[in-house]
């Protein structure tokens, strides 16, 4: 007698989802460390400009030596790195620890793979759209500023140099002799806006799919 197969779970699947689920949690702790790595680097590098400014003749060749606000800047731009990085690897690495051992539910490995790899990609976006954010926000209170003051004015009729150049009625010599700073605070505020939309919407595409992911990680209970 021929009984009708009765269709079965596949015993490898629930498996391949559990490791895929834990596969996302370290790739992305990964990526978190790197960031971490990154920005240290970086602020230990603008604390030694900032204690050790490079000085002599070296600054004819290099440029001047940086200042406070150039070090600061440096310093808050590695942070802006350094801080997003550290708080998603925390967070991966002791989701990664709670959720190891689990077995994955019916849901197919397949569909598992698909979240949790939209999931990633979403959060290394929105991870993007937060530096930029920060430093944005960083250029709106401290923005980059130059000194022109080492400009040449345009030499005018009698001066000396044995050039005639004509200059407009209501030009001002002054104008190439004082700071100016990059970029303004309105486009530096326009920029963080742009960045915080990035970030919102890569956010919240992160947060679904992993919800959805994650539910397919959970204990099979008949098993």
């Amino acid at each position: 007698m021929n009984e009708a197969a009765e269709p079965h779970q596949d015993p490898i699947g629930p498996r391949r989802g559990a490791a895929i689920a834990q596969a996302y949690y370290y790739v992305v702790a990964a990526i978190g460390l790197l960031f971490v790595l990154g920005g240290t680097i970086a602020a230990l590098i603008a604390l030694r400009k900032w204690i050790l400014p490079a000085s002599g003749d070296a600054s004819e060749i290099f440029g001047p030596p940086a200042d406070a606000n150039d070090a600061a800047r440096s310093l808050l731009g590695a942070l802006a790195f350094a801080i997003p990085g550290a708080l998603v690897l925390v967070w991966h690495l002791r989701e990664a620890r709670r959720h190891a051992g689990r077995r994955a539910s019916s849901r197919s490995w397949g569909e598992t793979l698909y979240l949790h790899l939209v999931a990633a990609i979403s959060l290394l976006i929105a991870l993007g759209g937060v530096v930029a954010m920060l430093h944005s926000l960083r250029d709106s209170v401290m923005p980059f500023c130059y000194d022109t003051s080492s400009f040449d004015v345009p030499p005018v009729e009698g001066s000396g140099s044995g050039e005639v150049i004509e200059l407009p009625a209501d030009f001002d010599p002054e104008v190439l002799r004082s700071e100016d700073c990059y970029p303004s605070t309105s486009e530096a505020l326009r920029s963080a806006l742009d960045a915080g939309i990035v970030t919102s919407v890569a956010g919240v595409v992160w947060l679904w799919h992993l919800r959805r992911g994650r539910r397919g990680a959970e204990p099979d209970l008949e098993s």
